[in-house]
């Protein structure tokens, strides 16, 4: 069978979010079986392909009480949109700039909104040049939920034999609504796919929503380069630290979360546990990538440092793997601040000493757990763990960029925590803790508690790109959605003289 794999393009709120794109890891995998099993596989990235970062459309969606969508070019340039707004957000008050950019506008959201990467009838081109069997979509996020069933809905219209299969994050959470309103779609995969695709391709699972659940580690092949040598990345990331024009990856030692935390998919998905790669598949699947000419992983691990059963055991282990084929590394997908005790922090340090290989940048957030409820998240913990700030400022003395991120418009949140969340990691950089800290919006992603115990905050359901890390979509106890917008601009005016923000962290940078 032949299959095409396709990322669509992306399609984001120009004021709020900055520009981030990178491979999926998970049809990376799908596609690395598939290939092995015999398959005829191709994967189109089209944020990327024939230059598609570079192309840049802007234009205005408007969504009224009553669900419809209407959408008209805004008729600048990106370039231009994005230097008013940085010019406003430099002149202006941060209740004037909301004024002037909030998405929330007397009962209709009305977002600018950026398309970015091939217009779909370039996709739709490369899919008659191909004419595959099957079309993959992966929905990994809400956010890219109408540019992702647009494209797929013009596919099975042009080319009605194409069976097409949606999976991710969107699907897995919501796929009895999700298939009510696209049920021209031939298949949906509920959480991974790797041990259904084959019997999908092979007609053999025949159903329209098959159920994954979650796999474990020893499910997965090795990561295959061929599958995305063409997606041609820049040489510096747009999601991450930079890489100093080192070639990257992004890259997973372990799946799964031991935590629940309210406002995440990773610990909600039924089944969750954290399962880690063997450690000689490991060393063969860095062997492979080092040969690809990948010389710096960017780890994307919910749980990085596993739990404290195995920390002992697993950090030094995948480290001297990383090291042995001198692999630069950076986590962007986060460790726990509770996690830093000396034994991690001397591991990490231990790396930096020996050979040209290095950690370049470590993601450390104060998420807010269970116990902290009503409190500053970063406030909370940093009284429980007050020891491990000291660990932090050896990083940075190391020439490891530190981050943070603070989440706002939390449901427990109020004027009096917001003030407090924002001194304390004021602080934390004046002092020398950290280098920045960036605000993310609080986020009702479907599949979270959040989203199912406040689901009812969000001001429409079909603001699709509200679902984001940094655009707000909802309101609170204590704020309106637009209050919440400028708590965000308040926040980055807070820091901007005292941070290194950069674009692939905040719409707002100052590097």
């Amino acid at each position: 069978m032949k299959i095409l794999f396709i990322k669509p393009n992306l399609e984001i709120d120009a004021v709020w979010d900055p520009i981030r794109t990178c491979n999926y890891i998970g049809i990376w995998g799908l596609a690395s079986l598939l290939i092995k099993k015999g398959h005829n596989v191709v994967y189109l990235d089209e944020t990327v392909r024939e230059n598609g970062l570079s192309k840049k459309s802007v234009f205005i969606r408007e969504i009224d009480k009553t669900n419809n969508i209407t959408e008209q070019p805004l008729g600048v340039s990106y370039k231009d949109f994005q230097n008013q707004k940085i010019e406003d957000y430099s002149n202006m008050t941060s209740r004037d700039f909301i004024k002037k950019y909030s998405a929330f506008r007397e009962g209709t959201i009305r977002r600018v909104m950026v398309k970015v990467g091939l217009p779909e009838e370039e996709t739709l081109q490369k899919v008659e040049e191909e004419m595959p069997d099957y079309v993959g979509i992966p929905l990994i996020a809400s956010a890219n939920y109408l540019s992702a069933t647009r494209l797929a809905r013009k596919i099975k219209k042009t080319y009605p034999q194409i069976k097409i299969i949606f999976g991710g994050q969107h699907v897995s959470s919501m796929p009895n609504e999700f298939l009510k309103e696209n049920p021209w779609i031939d298949h949906i995969v509920i959480g991974d796919g790797i041990t259904v695709i084959e019997g999908i391709i092979n007609g053999t699972i025949k159903e329209k929503i098959i159920y994954g659940g979650f796999q474990e580690m020893d499910e997965f092949p090795l990561l295959n380069p061929e599958v995305i040598k063409d997606t041609n990345y820049p040489l510096t990331p747009n999601h991450s630290y930079a890489t100093q024009g080192r070639k990257w990856i992004d890259f997973m030692f372990s799946r799964g979360c031991h935590r629940k935390c309210d406002f995440c998919v990773a610990g909600s998905t039924p089944g969750c546990h954290i399962t880690a790669t063997d450690y000689d598949l490991l060393d063969e699947q860095l062997r492979v990538l080092k040969g690809a000419g990948y010389q710096e992983l960017i780890v994307q691990d919910d749980a990085f440092l596993w739990d404290k059963r195995h920390l002992k055991q697993h950090l030094p282990k995948i480290l001297s793997l990383m090291k042995k084929y001198e692999f630069f590394w950076q986590n962007n997908g986060g460790i726990d601040f509770e996690a830093t005790d000396e034994f991690v922090i001397n591991e990490i340090l231990k790396y930096n000493q020996d050979g040209i290989s290095k950690c370049t940048s470590l993601y450390i957030p104060f998420n807010p757990r269970g116990w902290n409820k009503n409190q500053s998240a970063s406030r909370s913990m940093i009284g429980k763990f007050h020891d491990n700030l000291k660990n932090l400022k050896k990083l940075r003395e190391a020439g490891i960029y530190i981050f943070t991120s603070s989440i706002l418009g939390t449901p427990e949140q109020t004027p009096e925590t917001f003030i407090e969340e924002l001194k304390s990691d004021q602080n934390l950089i004046t002092e020398g803790y950290i280098d920045s800290a960036l605000p993310l919006s609080a986020t009702m992603l479907p599949g979270t508690k959040w989203f199912a115990n406040n689901g009812h905050n969000i001001i429409n359901k079909k603001d699709y790109s509200g679902y984001s890390l940094f655009a707000t979509h909802h309101r609170t106890d204590y704020f309106q959605a637009a209050e919440i917008e400028e708590l965000m601009i308040c926040w980055l005016k807070g820091l901007d003289k005292t941070q290194k923000a950069f674009f692939w962290q905040t719409a707002f940078p100052n590097s």
